[in-house]
């Protein structure tokens, strides 16, 4: 398309797993930056654009400060992570950068051109969020394959083999029965010291593990995870009153098999395809081998951390969760299965990744045709996404207005270039009320809700921001008189320079409208509710009247109402 200058970010590097669905790398590339590679690869097809690679975080803001961002006339997202995409999204909402946002997860996809404040931001609709579990399933109760795979590769190999990990111990408070709570939190301790002392053993055997290798610690290991934690639990009867109870692995039925396989040293040639769900017996033999490998391979390596390329951490991830799964009566999986699951790998094709970055890189035509005018862009431009007709394969429709409450795009942000090491807080407060005309005061705080200055606290005045800021922080004004809505202004530092504040147009306090809102239809609910003088209130989850904690401060029409009759509905 002959764009002038095209620059490359990513922090990865690659992966052997990374080569079925792009045709940029080979095998000879693994461990490679992949932008360098990518760059590398392309950098044939056309001498007329300048093609600049970078192997770094996009949230790392010395290496990509905002001074970064601006130099570009388009940004183009290929993000897999919420994160990241959140942090470009708004960046692109500071520095007004277009940015082309796109994603595929399977046959799935979508291209949508972002044009800040003029169509919807990429946080003007909520995102789900990755399925997370309670801490009490994974380690005491799970009912699916996914529990087992998690507990397996986010506790007990870490513990084993890793640096530990707390994450999935309980602390009090976590279940709402005291005594089940207390239960599981003693038995969650018992098993974590215990874990600590099979991984002295392991280490102690990882130096032992010579011409004579004593497998015993092995046995150990199988015993105590699969049947001495198993009985534990089933002690805890009230975990019992409702589930199925696990059964207990019975080693004493293969240890002899698995002790022959140890002393003739056919241990190590055990291979299970990853395509076939294995016997019991043939997980406790990939068990036995997995161990022993990842064990010898301890004395060099201190900690391994879990890959799922690494194929003894994913053999032994696989045949714990397989265990653990026979003894709960939940389904096995292929190795390959547990690799997907593990990996947090979504198949992904080639072709719908191809698709949806020509459209994506088709999409920017909109912007340059019509000489960098958004406002034009954002007219003709489309979002493009799979389609559920058999027959077609992407539908479009017009780029949607912001949301009026998204909570990036609805504040109004800008840049402010000023000296932070000459200029006082004083003096930035002075330029602030002159330029967007406040009628008496401001307040001003940084994101994480430190108070630099309101009209009861003039402490800091005749400091200079460097005492709280740094360059690329972000600054919260708001008006004292609530006339004026608040904004965010991020700062760029140069030294020597007079400030300048960006041009913005600040809209009415929203906070009073909302308000004068909710209160009205908080008298609506009440009034169908058939009782003026008092409120009911319906189970927790089906509230109509509850507020977050934002909304309930003491602003709040309904913190402010009297309740003279409260009634209670189980």
């Amino acid at each position: 398309m002959n764009y002038g200058e095209i620059h490359v970010l990513d922090l990865d590097t690659i992966d052997l797993s990374n080569l079925n669905r792009q045709f940029l790398f080979r095998q000879k590339d693994i461990k490679a930056s992949k932008a360098l590679t990518a760059v590398k690869a392309v950098q044939h097809m056309n001498h007329a654009s300048k093609l600049v690679a970078h192997h770094g975080n996009i949230m790392d803001t010395k290496q990509f400060p905002l001074s970064f961002f601006q130099g570009f006339d388009m940004i183009f997202n290929a993000l897999d992570n919420l994160e990241a995409r959140m942090y470009v999204n708004k960046v692109c909402l500071f520095t007004k950068v277009p940015l082309m946002e796109s994603g595929t997860t399977g046959l799935q996809g979508q291209v949508q051109p972002i044009y800040p404040y003029l169509t919807e931001c990429f946080a003007c609709v909520p995102k789900s969020t990755p399925k997370a579990f309670p801490v009490c399933t994974i380690r005491s109760t799970p009912s699916k394959p996914v529990h087992c795979v998690t507990w397996a590769k986010n506790f007990l190999f870490p513990q084993l083999f890793g640096p530990g990990s707390s994450d999935l111990i309980p602390t009090k408070g976590q279940n709402e029965d005291d005594d089940e709570d207390d239960d599981e939190t003693k038995n969650s301790l018992q098993e974590a010291n215990e874990l600590i002392e099979l991984k002295f053993s392991i280490v102690r055997a990882a130096e032992d593990l010579g011409d004579s290798p004593d497998y015993s610690f092995v046995d150990s290991i199988i015993t105590k995870i699969f049947t001495e934690d198993i009985l534990r639990l089933l002690r805890m009867e009230n975990l019992w009153t409702s589930r199925s109870k696990p059964t207990p692995l019975n080693y004493s039925e293969y240890s002899l098999v698995i002790k022959n396989l140890e002393d003739s040293g056919l241990i190590e040639d055990v291979k299970l395809s990853d395509q076939k769900i294995g016997s019991i017996l043939e997980n406790l033999q990939t068990f036995v081998k997995s161990t022993i490998r990842l064990t010898k391979r301890l004395r060099l390596e201190k900690e391994i951390y879990f890959d799922k390329d690494d194929q003894d951490a994913l053999e032994f991830v696989s045949s714990s969760s397989n265990l653990r799964s026979y003894i709960f009566d939940i389904p096995l999986k292929t190795e390959f299965e547990v690799k997907q699951i593990a990996g947090n790998i979504i198949p992904a094709v080639a072709t719908t990744n191809a698709i949806m970055a020509g459209f994506s890189a088709l999409s920017s035509i909109h912007y340059f045709i019509s000489g960098k005018n958004s406002h034009v862009a954002a007219e003709a431009s489309r979002m493009v996404y799979d389609s559920s007709v058999p027959e077609r394969f992407v539908n479009t429709s017009k780029l949607a207005e912001p949301n009026k409450n998204c909570k990036q795009c609805s504040i109004v942000r800008g840049i402010a270039n000023l000296d932070i090491g000459t200029l006082t807080l004083s003096k930035f407060r002075q330029q602030l009320i002159e330029k967007y005309h406040y009628e008496d005061d401001v307040a001003i705080a940084t994101s994480d809700s430190r108070l630099l200055y309101d009209f009861d606290f003039e402490d800091n005045l005749e400091r200079p921001l460097k005492d709280f800021i740094r360059d690329g922080d972000v600054l919260l004004v708001s008006d004292s008189e609530e006339i004026l809505d608040h904004i965010e202004l991020l700062i760029s530092d140069h030294e020597g320079e007079e400030i300048r504040l960006p041009d913005l147009t600040i809209p009415p306090f929203r906070e009073q409208q909302e308000e004068e809102e909710e209160g009205e239809e908080d008298d609506e609910i009440v009034a169908e509710l058939g009782n003026s003088d008092g409120i009911v209130i319906l189970d927790e989850e089906e509230n109509p009247l509850k507020r977050s904690n934002e909304e309930t401060d003491e602003s709040s029409p309904i913190k402010k109402r009297k309740i003279d009759n409260l009634v209670v509905l189980d």
